[in-house]
C-alpha cells in the first residue's frame, strides 16, 4: 500500500474518532460521512464552523421544515467545505423555493439537491436549471413511473447543470438500463440510480467498466449497499481488478486500526468507505459531485435502516 493511500486512511480514521466525540449526537453513520468528505478534501473537520452553520440554519428556517434532523447534520458538513456559508445557505433557500414552484416536493432530498445547484450552478440561470430538471424528471417518471421518486431529484439536477440534451438522455439511459439489468442488483431502483449516474460520464466505456467492477466484487463476495450505486456511476477507475484487491487491503487496515469498522458496521457500508478512500487517490482533479452523492447515499442508508427497525418493532 502506497504512502498516499495510507495517509488518507489515517486521516479518515482520525476524523472519525474526532467526530464521534465532537458530533456524537449526529450518529455513527453521519460521523463516518464527516470523516470521509473531509479526508477527501485532505482536511480536519472544522467542528466550530459546522456548529455555527447549524445554528444559522436553525435561526433562519422553520422547525417543521426539511432543514432538520439528519438533513441538517449532513447539509452543514457539506456547507462547511465552502466559503461564504451564509450566502450559500440563502441561495439554497431561494433555489428550494424555485423548485417547489416547479412542482417538486419540499423534502429532505430537495434540500440536498438545492445545495448542489447552489454550489455548482454559480453564474447559471437558476430558472433554466429548474425547468431542465423538471423536464428530465418527467422523462424519468414516464419511463420508470413505479420507481422514480424524490431520491432521483439530485441526479436530475446534475443532468440539468451539465445541460445534457433530453433526447440524448432518453436514448442513452435505455441502453445503459438494459445492459445493467443483467447484473445481480435486486433493486430496480438501484439499477435506475446507477444508470442515472453513469449518464453523467456520457460514455459506454465507463458503463462497461462499472459493470465489470460490480461483477468482480460479486465474485469476491464483497457486499455493497444499494444506496451507494449512484456513487459508483460517477467514479472513474483505470484498473477495476486491481481496485478489488485494494478494497480488501483498505478494509483490513481500517479494521486493524479501529474496531468500529470491524464489529459495529454493515459490510456493505464498510465497502463504500473503502471504495471512497481509494477513489479519492485515483480520480485526480475530477472530484465534482462525489461528496454530494456520498451524502445522499448515507442519508438513504439511514432511512433504510430506520425503516427496517420500525418494521421489526411492529412485527
Amino acid at each position: 500500500m502506497d504512502k498516499l493511500l495510507k495517509d488518507r486512511i489515517d486521516l479518515t480514521i482520525e476524523n472519525y474518532r474526532s467526530a464521534k466525540v465532537k458530533l456524537r449526537n449526529d450518529g455513527d453513520l453521519i460521523n463516518h460521512l464527516a470523516s470521509l468528505v473531509f479526508a477527501h478534501n485532505n482536511k480536519d473537520i472544522p467542528f466550530e464552523k459546522v456548529k455555527e452553520i447549524r445554528r444559522y440554519i436553525k435561526d433562519t428556517s422553520s422547525r417543521v421544515s426539511p432543514f432538520r434532523g439528519e438533513t441538517l447534520y449532513i447539509l452543514s458538513l457539506l456547507i462547511a467545505l465552502e466559503n461564504e456559508e451564509e450566502n450559500i445557505i440563502n441561495d439554497i433557500y431561494e433555489i428550494m423555493e424555485l423548485l417547489t414552484e416547479e412542482g417538486f416536493n419540499e423534502c429532505d432530498y430537495l434540500v440536498l439537491t438545492s445545495f448542489v445547484i447552489a454550489k455548482y450552478g454559480k453564474g447559471i440561470d437558476k430558472h433554466k436549471i429548474s425547468r431542465k430538471m423538471k423536464d428530465v424528471f418527467i422523462l424519468l417518471k414516464e419511463k420508470y413511473y413505479n420507481i422514480t421518486g424524490e431520491d432521483d431529484y439530485l441526479v436530475c439536477a446534475l443532468w440539468a447543470l451539465n445541460d445534457i440534451d433530453i433526447t440524448t438522455i432518453d436514448e442513452f439511459i435505455e441502453t445503459i438500463y438494459n445492459n445493467i439489468t443483467n447484473l445481480n442488483i435486486k433493486s430496480k431502483n438501484g439499477i435506475q440510480s446507477l444508470t442515472n449516474a453513469i449518464m453523467l460520464n456520457g460514455s459506454s466505456g465507463h458503463m462497461y467498466k462499472t459493470m465489470e467492477f460490480i461483477l468482480q466484487m460479486e465474485k469476491r463476495e464483497i457486499k455493497i449497499a444499494q444506496q451507494f450505486l449512484p456513487l459508483l456511476g460517477v467514479l472513474s477507475n483505470r484498473d477495476m481488478r486491481k481496485s478489488i484487491d485494494l478494497i480488501e487491503d483498505v478494509v483490513e487496515t481500517l479494521c486493524e486500526e479501529e474496531s468500529e469498522y470491524e464489529y459495529y458496521m454493515d459490510k456493505g457500508f464498510r465497502t463504500i468507505i473503502a471504495i471512497s478512500i481509494i477513489s479519492f487517490n485515483t480520480i485526480g482533479d475530477n472530484r465534482s459531485y462525489i461528496d454530494e452523492l456520498l451524502a445522499q447515499g448515507v442519508y438513504s442508508f439511514i432511512k433504510s435502516k430506520n425503516k427496517g427497525m420500525f418494521a421489526e418493532a411492529l412485527a
